[in-house]
């Protein structure tokens, strides 16, 4: 076996030589190049066919094109595979690389006619061709692939054709323009940018023109989807999500740079638990491929590149200020323009392929470097720039320097401001190691760790807030660590332990920092809530609520009202709660900061007041996002979902929960991974599927058992609950929902157990159970009367209808209904309330009144695809000799079940991705079934539909 590795030193596969030929190759997986493989295969069938093609694969330097040259030689069955590759060492040596090309099939040349076979065997002996017998000898290379494709098609294939000697690459062209009719083949790569070999007889052609009259496929950079399935194929184990979406960037769509910054790394570095390089180095071999038109061009313009491959947008004038001669122009950068290694666009510098940009930077000695890193932070206004300031005056000083730190330190500042807190504690970092006192010091790297992990950079803030805490001196400086080490445990830790932790070092800080002691006491807050734990969560807020003073700033008084409010909701006193809930969320009107709108969103939640949830929360995400804070978004979509899976919006609520978990585990927020997973499981059992809502539901309990987490533990139960109610089964429900009144912190949750009440109530009554059914009843009548709320309300009326008999039960389900119809946000309750109304009305032998109230459960339960709630209330149509009502079966009678769904939810105003989480299908496909569907019913457009179905 022989190891076959590309030229940029990348192991691509292993391969038997046998004979000169070359077996087939170990089976690699191409990703990303779909149109290639189609190409190559066009090229085999050809061959097969007798009617030969030619096709030149063009790309940079780790594209992949011997990789593809590897794949088509490996299927080539039946074939006769010639295999040659440009060497750069005998570019000089006329014919070498026919000689080594055509040495397997040397003895069909005995069946030329003997002028033919003379010149072609003297020619490639001795290495000599004179200019009258080109001709005849580039037929006679031709006549000899005819002859050896008498016994089996031939396959020709030429890697790095751009390296062969002049006299073998117009031999091998003038042969690729006639393989028409011919059982023969020929593939060529070469790489972009490309030029015939010097030693030509004739004028240098153009860079297009390698092998003129042959069809060429550059070959794109891999779109990140493909890098993605690279990196899974070949990691040693599963990186981390921030790990992989690193590389993915880092290889900018190079294959062979991401297997090798993949393997560059340890396993500890994959797993996200050790920093990674930066940068990342790219491969020697690759580099000085990379590097090659570079090293040629004179001295003045190969600095000028290194300057504008160092600087962020580099412009001309910036160009020629950190160049060090201000004579310079945009003239002198033609070289490099002439090669194709820039582009002048207006009066920026733009690099084509950013590979060479980071190659010439990573090539450049570590002196030139600093050297030109201090010219550009001279050049550069920090007022302006700040982040590229900082970069380069940090890069650019050769020692700890209080003054130029205090000016990063500004620069910091304000990219705060203008780029957010991912850039911005890039900024302090840098200002933090130009600082000579300690304790300023551990004061810089602290402020960018929590900017870090304000930005999404969870693992970068732990190693920050490591390098801070032996340097820093005073009590309070010591507190603020603590602090913000805290806050990063609240998100991936223990919940009960986060909580401990933020009142402990909130009572710290009171004495040092008024503001910041309330900040840790409502996160210790949050986190007692996530746990479920109504005893800390008290603790902070008798804390905390004192710290407010009248005259501090709306934020704070938010935050007071929304600590005491929640506190008094937890002990049930609602009357007294509802008032303080509402000062926050009026306090929250014109607010820009995403923790306080997801406070206020919280109130909302505890109010019934989803519609305010939805927008509050909403808002949250948008900032949160625009502001660059995106450790805020977990959470702000976990409040979001839970206001939007009760209101029939199933599409909506599964794409956010899904687009929180994806967030959730980015930032390494296991917390709200959990959660978010919770809120899957839940809309899973609204659905009926019951697979997926065990699966999930299994997963969120063992992650919240390892967290103490009883907000998604207790969510998760009520979803398994919800589950067996609409595959009705009350007694597993009704055991479920007991088990949550008894679960104590890390396990349940007070609200939760407030809020599972109505579905509590109906399983309780099924199973004649009507003194657990009254008592659960009585909290949840108290807290719907508390905050007013009509949703509330309207579950509690029909509570009230189960335990009911005769007139009154209809009476209160009447209530209910009118109730359903004032909130106008509830519809999967007040479908359900249809579908319990209509059971009784059976049941009292009121058929007519019955059948309205079941048709109008089944529609809403088939626009939202709750498939076993549609058989319960089928269930009771039959039981009454009715089938079900079909609204629109003139419309949609040739519609197949899928698009109907798909055609609810479209006239509903769902986006196709929307439609696509709802149904766990994908976005195409949705938009496979929407032409169908257009075509069925003859109309054009979504209003058309939504104007049909509605």
């Amino acid at each position: 076996m022989c190891a076959r590795t590309c030229r940029n030193g990348v192991l691509m596969c292993d391969r038997r030589r046998v004979a000169g030929r070359n077996t087939d190759p170990q089976d690699i997986r191409l990703r990303g190049r779909d149109e290639e493989q189609r190409i190559l295969a066009d090229a085999l069938d050809g061959a097969r066919s007798g009617s030969g093609v030619s096709v030149l694969l063009s790309g940079g330097p780790g594209r992949g094109k011997t990789a593809l040259l590897d794949h088509v030689r490996s299927s080539a069955d039946g074939l006769t595979v010639l295999h040659a590759a440009g060497v750069p060492s005998e570019n000089d040596l006329p014919l070498a690389g026919l000689h080594r090309l055509l040495r397997p099939v040397e003895a069909a040349a005995e069946r030329l006619a003997a002028h033919r076979r003379d010149l072609l065997l003297g020619a490639l002996t001795q290495g000599i061709l004179q200019a009258p017998d080109r001709f005849a000898l580039y037929t006679a290379v031709l006549d000899l692939l005819r002859r050896a494709a008498e016994e089996r098609p031939v396959l020709v294939c030429v890697d790095d054709a751009d390296q062969l000697d002049a006299p073998s690459l117009e031999a091998l062209s003038f042969v690729a323009r006639r393989l028409s009719g011919l059982p023969v083949s020929a593939v060529f790569t070469a790489r972009g940018g490309h030029g015939k070999p010097s030693g030509a007889d004739h004028d240098e052609p153009a860079p297009d023109t390698l092998v003129p009259g042959v069809a060429e496929r550059v070959l794109p950079p891999l779109a990140e989807r493909a890098v993605h399935d690279i990196l899974t194929d070949r990691a040693p184990l599963t990186p981390a999500s921030g790990v992989r979406t690193v590389l993915v960037r880092a290889a900018h769509g190079n294959p062979a740079v991401a297997i090798s910054h993949l393997r560059s790394l340890s396993d500890v570095q994959l797993r996200g638990e050790a920093p990674l390089p930066e940068p990342l180095r790219l491969p020697t071999r690759l580099r000085s491929a990379l590097l090659t038109a570079y090293r040629g061009l004179p001295e003045e313009v190969r600095h000028l590149l290194l300057v504008a491959a160092l600087a962020t947008d580099p412009g001309v004038r910036l160009l020629t200020e950190a160049g060090g001669n201000p004579d310079l122009t945009v003239h002198d950068l033609e070289p490099a323009e002439e090669l194709g290694l820039i582009r002048v666009e207006g009066a920026i510098v733009v690099f084509p392929d950013p590979l060479v940009r980071e190659a010439i930077a990573q090539d450049a000695p570590a002196g030139r470097l600093r050297a030109v890193h201090g010219a550009l932070a001279g050049a550069i206004d920090p007022e302006y720039a700040p982040i590229e300031f900082s970069r380069h005056a940090a890069a650019g000083a050769g020692a700890p320097d209080a003054g130029l730190a205090d000016a990063v330190e500004a620069a910091a500042s304000r990219a705060q401001r203008l780029e957010g807190p991912s850039a911005a504690s890039h900024a302090h970092e840098r200002a933090a190691h130009l600082t000579p006192d300690p304790d300023v010091r551990a004061c810089r790297l602290a402020t960018a760790s929590y900017q870090a992990y304000s930005g999404g950079g969870t693992a970068r803030a732990a190693r920050l807030l490591d390098q801070a805490r032996p340097l820093a001196v005073s009590d309070r400086r010591r507190a603020i660590i603590d602090l913000v080490d805290a806050q990063l445990s609240m998100r991936g830790g223990n919940a009960i332990d986060a909580a401990e932790r933020l009142l402990a070092v909130g009572r710290e800080l009171i004495a040092h920092d008024r503001a910041l002691a309330l900040r840790a006491l409502v996160r210790s807050a949050d986190s007692a809530s996530l746990a479920g734990d109504p005893v800390r969560h008290g603790r902070a807020a008798e804390l905390a609520v004192p710290l407010v003073r009248p005259d501090d700033s709306a934020s704070m008084r938010l935050v007071a009202a929304f600590l005491k409010g929640c506190a008094l909701s937890f002990r049930g006193d609602y009357v007294t709660s509802t008032p303080l809930l509402r000062e926050a969320v009026r306090l929250s009107e014109g607010m820009d900061k995403p923790s306080e709108l997801i406070w206020a969103g919280v109130s909302g939640l505890r109010l019934g007041d989803a519609p305010f949830v939805r927008a509050v929360t909403t808002r949250a995400v948008d900032v949160g996002t625009a502001q660059g804070e995106y450790a805020i978004v977990p959470a702000a979509l976990g409040f979001q979902v839970f206001s939007e899976f009760w209101s029939g919006r199933f599409p909506s609520a599964a794409g956010h929960a899904l687009h929180g978990l994806r967030a959730a585990r980015e930032y390494g927020q296991p917390v709200w991974a959990t959660q978010h997973l919770a809120s899957l499981a839940m809309i899973a059992a609204i659905q009926g599927d019951v697979d997926t809502c065990r699966i999930r539901a299994r997963a969120v309990t063992t992650q919240a058992g390892e967290k103490s987490l009883g907000l998604p533990a207790a969510l998760a139960a009520w979803a398994l609950a919800v589950l067996e109610l609409s595959r009705g089964n009350a007694a597993d429900a009704f055991f479920r929902l007991r088990a949550l009144v008894h679960a104590g912190p890390g396990h349940g949750h007070p609200t939760m157990r407030l809020l599972t009440a109505p579905h509590f109530v109906e399983a309780a009554t099924r199973m004649g159970e009507t003194e657990w059914a009254r008592t659960s009843l009585a909290g949840y009548e108290r807290w719907a009367e508390g905050i007013g709320s009509p949703s509330a309300r309207a579950l509690a009326a029909r509570g009230r209808g189960l335990l009911a008999t005769g007139d009154e039960a209809a009476d209160h389900f009447e209530n209910a209904l009118a109730l359903h119809r004032e909130s106008g946000d509830d519809d999967v309750e007040q479908a359900r309330t249809h579908l319990l109304f209509g059971a009784f009305l059976r049941r009292a032998r009121l058929p007519g009144r019955a059948r309205e109230h079941l048709y109008d459960a089944v529609e809403s339960f088939e626009r939202f695809g709750a498939r076993l709630w549609v058989r319960q209330t089928r269930a009771e149509l039959r039981a009454i000799g009715t089938a079900e009502r079909d609204p629109d079966a003139s419309a949609t009678s040739d519609l197949t079940a899928q698009q109907q769904q798909i055609a609810r939810l479209v006239a509903e105003g769902a986006t196709n991705r929307e439609v696509a989480a709802h149904m766990f299908i994908s976005p195409r496909t949705v938009e496979h079934h929407l032409r169908g569907i257009f075509r069925k019913l003859n109309i054009r457009s979504r209003v058309d539909l939504a104007r049909l179905l509605n």
